[in-house]
């Protein structure tokens, strides 16, 4: 009876220290992502208090709607923000017309706000993701626009720099995005190991491209394709 009552109270203060563990992930940033920031921007301190409330709003929105995977919210830091953050290294000019397809939850539309990008245009087809975003960006005080309606019926054109994530294969992107680039235009895709497979199908007379590694994981990519 005494060792089922002492589980018993084991149990209690092992869920109560997970739950702890919790509530920590969603109060704090991790450090490496805190270490990221303070060597990369200026105004560090600014930009987590933002990454931070971020992520307490989109957790909290993912609980009614599928923002992000349920599985990933354990690394949700690594797995998402700095996953994301990571791409401004290629793209210098933060002034420039920036667009984010299929941005869903802001990944890595919202984050690149966060950091600076000014001229930015968020395309997302979901109502409710869209009045997610909206939400986000009248509670951290920022600046972009969101486009809710296909990526075929948004109108756009000399754009700086195209950006998405888990959105959809290369050689979709390119087709759907013809109209809105010129010979100065980036794309910034980041993918997966699938990205070799997808990059065959990149005419070599129209584009220059290069992949570098993510910080994040050994399986994923930055693609860095410019219009030649």
């Amino acid at each position: 009876m005494m060792l089922v009552k002492y589980l018993g109270l084991h149990q209690v203060h092992f869920f109560k220290s997970l739950n702890i563990k919790k509530l920590k992930g969603i109060e704090l940033l991790e450090p490496i992502l805190e270490k990221y920031c303070e060597e990369n921007f200026q105004n560090s301190s600014d930009v987590s208090a933002k990454l931070l409330e971020y992520k307490k709003l989109l957790l909290d929105a993912n609980k009614n709607m599928n923002l992000i995977g349920k599985s990933t919210i354990d690394n949700f830091d690594q797995r998402h923000f700095l996953d994301c953050v990571q791409i401004h290294e290629h793209m210098p000019e933060k002034n420039k017309l920036t667009v984010d397809l299929g941005t869903g939850a802001g990944l890595p539309g919202v984050l690149l706000s966060i950091i600076g990008y000014k001229n930015l245009h968020l395309v997302e087809k979901s109502p409710k993701k869209s009045a997610f975003l909206e939400s986000c960006k009248l509670r951290l005080g920022l600046d972009f626009v969101i486009h809710n309606q296909p990526l075929a019926e948004v109108s756009l054109s000399n754009v700086q720099y195209i950006v998405a994530r888990a959105f959809a294969p290369i050689s979709k992107i390119l087709n759907f995005t013809k109209q809105m680039v010129t010979d100065q235009s980036q794309y910034v895709l980041l993918k997966g190991r699938s990205y070799l497979e997808e990059i065959k199908s990149v005419s070599n007379k129209s584009f220059n491209w290069n992949d570098f590694p993510s910080i994040t994981s050994d399986d994923s990519r930055i693609i860095v394709l410019q219009v030649k």
